[in-house]
């Protein structure tokens, strides 16, 4: 027995070891026929779904990790786009945005995996609509946020909101004064309270400092969060992205432009959600114009930064990584010809968080262009991925009261299980099935509409059960809800 115990545990050593082993990697190209890439989001809920945007093409889409891209532009009129995101409930809720160039320029919208898209502006109230960033909160795919900018004129009202899936957009500035510009955006992805925002410089002069602006109240007020920042004010220094960890949300990481290293442009760190930033460039080709276009932060980790640059010059640089906060950075091209490009999305395959997708693009070098992928090693046994639900959960309905029309949000642990959803009235009588079915995500939100029904209180009751393990029942809760007339 002792020597059975012995081997078993030599075998798990082997194993952790040989996954904990960075070894030799390469980049490899899954799609090559789309011109520039400006835009990548691998969907949370359901990691083989990706979406890739193009600056020429429009809107690209792979269901199976890459293997296959397929063209998806039905309802987008204008293809020239440069940010995408996806719902991290429901990866058929997707949104994109599009430069000033060409017609009917704004943000689109697609809730069926972009088989249809709907342009939806009402409330921008911008001509010249140029949209930089998109974020879509993570518990909630009806809020999201743009951020415009325009580099000609300074009338640009910078950050907008939607909790209405675009229905609507209003401009949440409060606290930003006279700013206008904004390049980058990102939300919290466990409180969907917390949002940063990054400006750019001032587009009549070209130039100023660009800051950091951090909500903790859903957009309502904004705060300044610049400290250890550079504060020239004759220099270029947009903040091109902001990516938030996962696993320690605290650490915040983001690339900021100037001409030289010796301005103070590059990656910059914050371990305590914005209060300081500290510069991090040891290893980076800081020279001349080092420009970050995008970063990211390895799901199940806290430490482990990417980030795609390129420079002044438009010689650009690949991707760099690090795996100690910054403190030092690796070229991360691997035998591939990514730093002879400007790699403008980096974004991870969840729950798996063992594929770095990058979007790739060049200005005048056409073969090349497209959406790499890297197989990253496994790191052995790490926290779970907290975009992962770790448990089943049927949340209470909102609004509540409600009248006609509520939603319900619910979450499982793994795709491929049945759920079944149920309305009941007070006497225990069914009045709505909101879900019978087989869900391939990690759960949704459904909307329950009473027209029909009287005032009073109802009961929804959620039912799981799992096939692999003889559809035996999984998970069970009840919530109640008020319906007023």
């Amino acid at each position: 027995m002792k020597k059975l115990f012995l081997i078993t545990l030599l075998a798990v050593i082997s194993l952790f070891f040989m996954y904990a082993d960075d070894g030799p990697g390469t980049w490899t190209q899954s799609l090559s026929s789309a011109g520039q890439i400006w835009g990548i989001a691998v969907a949370p809920s359901n990691p083989q779904v990706v979406y890739a945007a193009s600056n020429s093409t429009g809107m690209w889409k792979s269901t199976n990790s890459g293997g296959n891209w397929l063209q998806i532009n039905t309802g987008l009129t204008n293809l020239i786009l440069q940010c995408v995101a996806v719902s991290a409930t429901n990866p058929n809720i997707v949104m994109c945005g599009s430069t000033n160039t060409g017609s009917n320029p704004g943000v689109y919208r697609s809730s069926d995996g972009g088989v249809n898209w709907t342009r939806v502006v009402t409330g921008i109230t911008e001509t010249n609509i140029n949209i930089q960033a998109l974020a879509i909160a993570p518990a909630n795919p009806d809020i999201a946020y743009c951020t415009l900018f325009d580099g000609t004129t300074n009338s640009v009202n910078g950050i907008y909101k939607t909790t209405n899936g675009g229905v609507l957009w209003v401009p949440v500035t409060t606290g930003i004064g006279t700013i206008k510009n904004f390049l980058a955006v990102a939300i919290n992805p466990l409180n969907s309270n917390v949002v940063y925002a990054g400006t750019s410089f001032d587009p009549l002069t070209s130039m100023g400092p660009s800051r950091v602006y951090k909500s903790v109240n859903a957009g309502s007020s904004w705060t300044e969060i610049s400290t250890g920042l550079p504060s020239l004010t004759t220099d270029v220094k947009p903040i091109r992205q902001i990516s938030i960890s996962r696993l320690d949300t605290s650490v915040v990481l983001l690339g900021q432009f100037v001409n030289t290293d010796t301005l103070g442009g590059g990656m910059y760190v914050s371990t305590n959600g914005g209060g300081l930033w500290q510069k991090r460039n040891s290893g980076l080709p800081v020279a001349v114009g080092l420009l970050p276009r995008s970063c990211a932060i390895r799901i199940g980790s806290s430490t482990e930064f990417y980030v795609g640059l390129g420079n002044a010059t438009n010689t650009t640089i690949g991707v760099y990584r690090s795996t100690n906060q910054g403190l030092s950075w690796q070229e991360f091209n691997g035998g591939s010809m990514l730093n002879t490009y400007t790699v403008r999305g980096l974004d991870f395959k969840a729950g798996t968080d063992s594929t770095l997708f990058a979007a790739v693009a060049h200005p005048t070098i056409a073969t090349g262009q497209g959406v790499f992928e890297y197989s990253l090693p496994l790191v052995g046994i790490s926290d779970p991925d907290p975009m992962v639900p770790q448990s089943y959960n049927l949340f209470q309905n909102y609004p509540n009261p409600f009248n006609p029309v509520t939603k319900i949000y619910y979450q499982v642990i793994k795709p491929g299980v049945n759920v079944k959803l149920v309305v009941y009235d007070v006497n225990g009588k069914q009045v709505s099935v909101l879900v019978d079915k087989v869900v391939q995500s990690y759960g949704e939100t459904v909307e329950f509409n009473s027209t029909g029904l009287s005032s009073g209180i109802y009961f929804y009751t959620i039912s799981v059960t799992d096939p692999g393990l003889g559809n035996n029942s999984v998970y069970t809760d009840t919530k109640k809800m008020m319906l007023i007339k």
